[in-house]
């Protein structure tokens, strides 16, 4: 699918019911929703109906028109003050005469717009284009040889036509989307869409059809008198618009083979299924279907590789209530002493659990593990005695405080809050019993990915926090984070620690944190920051590694290599850097680890081959 990005005007037109002040507070709303622009209508008065007219419905118009009227220096300086905020300003024009209302003041806006209703006035297209600015074109009430005839005297650059039904409001069953996507093929160019439909969701489909502006009427009251109040949004419409707008990329991505996200490989582990032994098994027995249980979770052979497995004899004496698992049947290569010499050397680390820390610290002797804790584990004794203090450890805490939320030390839910302040003091305490053994720092990370203020307060709170456990010799590094998270089997979008001004503010602050690199390149993917000058910005600040590759924006824990040499080049360069990298491919625990080999043989290979 093509790159789309799609811009939302906010039409003001006589919504502001003739009132200066209104008019600032639809445009002050139109900023707070993100939107790309605010648009305005100017009609001379003495210049729209013949006197003579008596068509019915003129008066009503008329009066609307006379009564909601903002001069061209009202508008002047409503334009400025919301090109001061940041919004780009367009206008309505129905007569070349009425521009020479703004003599000079012209240049103020950014785009121009041409109403339905004078669609064929070439002259005042022309006027407008002449201006060197872009022209908008409604296309309402038109017949479609109008419509051709018009494009063919046009030039061929500085216009876009933008379909429109002039009904206000448009009702449900007579949007003519389709137009849309039937005038994109015909010209070849941009379409837009005015809406004025009763119902604002009919703009997200516009989108999906290829519409690139939205334009609609804005409003603070949608059942205040006036005409255009109906067929308008509120604020809140406009920003659901927005945040559909902005995301539309993502929603519509998916145009190829699927790889499932890592929200869904977890809802997979946890909810799926794989075989377990029923019963003690003998080595170089073969297993018979009678020996195993289908149960949760799936972290081991299922239904679609058991029956392969089911030829071949066990290499091991697995035990009853084990899952089923390759290794079981293949013989364990050992790592190579070059692989963990370097290891060692560049510092990399395992994440671990409790109960299999000493299996891995066995298999893959680097000297180097974090430990990863479960809420419930922490609220438990955890033995020390089995610690190798020759090791180097750190600990990460966990992301809840219970099954239904997450670790939040500034919530303004009370309990959450005390209950995640217990939970990181109780983390504290088993990491100062790992610095007495082993005569090092042990930082702990963490994930706080709640945010109830503005950003500045927020890290100011951080950084508050943070020295209060640097006092007792406790270092906590926050992790950076990932543009969406994957809490409770579901997908959160994160608004912290996962953009350029967090690193500016971080710096700022000086707080040390985790870099998550797997988190750090869909983030880049999402907001399409410079991944260089961001880690540039926070080098000083980086005490700790997660290293693991990513794709897109919500693909994470991939094997390195897998999102390119770009990625690649980024691992590498922070090999170097003295501090704990801890490997943090999915699911490399399983299989006795078999992808944490294949992770250190990977890095340790890269970081051999340097040409220096």
């Amino acid at each position: 699918m093509q790159d789309i990005n799609v811009k939302i005007i906010a039409e003001i037109g006589i919504n502001h019911d003739g009132s200066y002040a209104n008019a600032q507070k639809l445009i002050k709303l139109a900023f707070d929703a993100k939107l790309f622009a605010v648009k305005f209508q100017y009609r001379n008065l003495d210049n729209i109906y013949f006197n003579s007219s008596k068509e019915i419905g003129d008066e009503i118009i008329s009066s609307e028109i006379d009564s909601n009227y903002l001069s061209p220096i009202e508008i002047y300086n409503l334009a400025k003050y919301a090109q001061e905020l940041g919004l780009k300003v367009g206008i309505s024009f129905f007569d070349q005469i009425d521009l020479n209302d703004f003599e000079n003041r012209l240049s103020v806006f950014d785009f121009f717009k041409v109403p339905s209703v004078e669609f064929n006035n070439l002259l005042l297209i022309n006027k407008l284009l002449s201006l060197g600015k872009y022209v908008y074109l409604s296309l309402g009430a038109q017949q479609e040889e109008e419509i051709l005839r018009v494009f063919s005297e046009l030039p061929e650059n500085g216009w876009m036509p933008l379909h429109c039904v002039s009904n206000y409001p448009v009702s449900i069953q007579n949007p003519k989307l389709g137009y849309i996507s039937y005038l994109k093929k015909l010209t070849g160019r941009p379409v837009g869409y005015s809406s004025h439909d009763s119902n604002w969701e009919v703009c997200i489909l516009a989108m999906q059809q290829g519409a690139t502006i939205i334009e609609r009427h804005i409003t603070l009251d949608k059942f205040a008198d006036g005409l255009d109040h109906s067929s308008s949004s509120t604020i809140d419409e406009f920003k659901k618009l927005a945040l559909f707008a902005s995301n539309l990329k993502n929603i519509m991505s998916g145009s190829k083979p699927r790889n499932p996200n890592q929200g869904e490989l977890l809802n997979l582990q946890n909810l799926g299924r794989s075989f377990y032994l029923k019963n003690n098994i003998e080595k170089r027995q073969f297993l018979k279907k009678e020996d195993l249980t289908y149960r949760s979770p799936k972290v081991g052979l299922d239904m679609s590789n058991i029956e392969e497995y089911l030829e071949k004899p066990l290499l091991i004496n697995p035990s009853e209530g084990v899952p089923v698992v390759k290794s079981m049947f293949e013989s364990v290569k050992k790592i190579s002493d070059e692989v963990i010499y370097t290891s060692k050397k560049i510092n990399l680390a395992l994440p671990v659990r409790l109960h299999d820390y000493e299996a891995f610290e066995k298999l893959y002797p680097i000297g180097a593990f974090e430990f990863h804790l479960s809420f419930q584990e922490v609220m438990n004794h955890i033995d020390v005695s089995r610690i190798n203090a020759d090791n180097r450890y750190s600990v990460h805490l966990p992301d809840y405080i219970n099954s239904t939320k997450l670790i939040d030390p500034f919530s303004e839910n009370i309990d959450q809050k005390n209950q995640s302040i217990k939970l990181i003091n109780r983390v504290s305490e088993f990491v100062e019993k790992l610095q007495d053994i082993t005569g090092r720092m042990v930082p702990i990370v963490g994930s706080f990915s709640v945010v109830n203020c503005d950003k500045k307060t927020f890290y100011k709170n951080y950084k508050l926090f943070l020295e209060q456990f640097k006092d007792k010799n406790i270092n906590i590094l926050p992790q950076w984070l990932p543009p969406i998270a994957w809490y409770f089997g579901g997908s959160i979008d994160l608004s912290i620690s996962n953009n350029q001004d967090d690193a500016n503010l971080i710096k700022n602050n000086n707080i040390d944190i985790c870099m998550d690199l797997g988190h750090m390149f869909l983030g880049r993917n999402y907001y399409k920051f410079d991944e260089n000058a961001l880690l540039n910005t926070l080098d000083k600040n980086i005490k700790h590694l997660h290293i693991s590759d990513a794709l897109g924006i919500d693909g994470e824990g991939f094997p390195v290599g897998v999102g390119g040499k770009q990625n690649m080049d980024v691992i590498n360069s922070l090999l170097d850097k003295d501090c704990l990298k801890v490997i943090e491919v999915w699911q490399g625990h399983l299989n006795h680890g078999q992808r944490f080999k294949d992770e250190l043989n990977t890095l340790s290979n890269i970081y051999n081959k340097r040409p220096y």
